[in-house]
Formats: structure tokens, C-alpha cells, sequence
């Protein structure tokens, strides 16, 4: 059940990235498309953002599950060396 939160949180921080530069590469290649936009900077800051923190959460949630698994992993007991 945990792998499948994982593997969501995981698509929805690509998503959230995917959609910031969807939008900043509009601004930056079609500028006439935006015309005289008065907040142009403010959008674009905000997308920018918005694709940042969705990279560190990715990172993040990267970093928490790899210690996770490290947690998971048993420990060889003396048992083990026998078989």
C-alpha cells in the first residue's frame, strides 16, 4: 500500500513540475501569445516556485524512502551463516 502513496506522491510532484515549465516556456518562447501582460515576472516567479518545490518534495521523498528501505532491510543473524 505504501509503494503505491509513494509512486503517486512521485507522479504528482512530476506532474506539478511538467505544468510550471509548461508555463514558463510559454512565457519565454511565445512572448506575443502574452501580449502586455502587467504581471508577467509575478507568473512567472509563481511557476517558478511552483517547480521548485515540487523538485524538493521529490527530493525529500526520495530521502525518506531510501531510509526507509535502509530500516527495512533485516539484520543477518548468526543463524544465517549456517544455511
Amino acid at each position: 500500500m505504501h509503494k503505491l502513496a509513494i509512486e503517486a506522491l512521485k507522479h504528482k510532484y512530476t506532474a506539478e513540475m511538467a505544468d510550471a515549465e509548461f508555463v514558463l516556456s510559454i512565457y519565454l518562447k511565445r512572448a506575443v501569445g502574452v501580449g502586455e501582460h502587467p504581471g508577467l515576472l509575478e507568473e512567472m516567479d509563481v511557476s517558478l516556485e511552483k517547480w521548485v518545490n515540487a523538485n524538493d518534495k521529490m527530493g525529500a521523498l526520495a530521502a525518506l524512502t531510501m531510509e526507509m528501505a535502509d530500516a527495512e532491510e533485516e539484520e543477518p543473524t548468526l543463524f544465517d551463516s549456517l544455511d
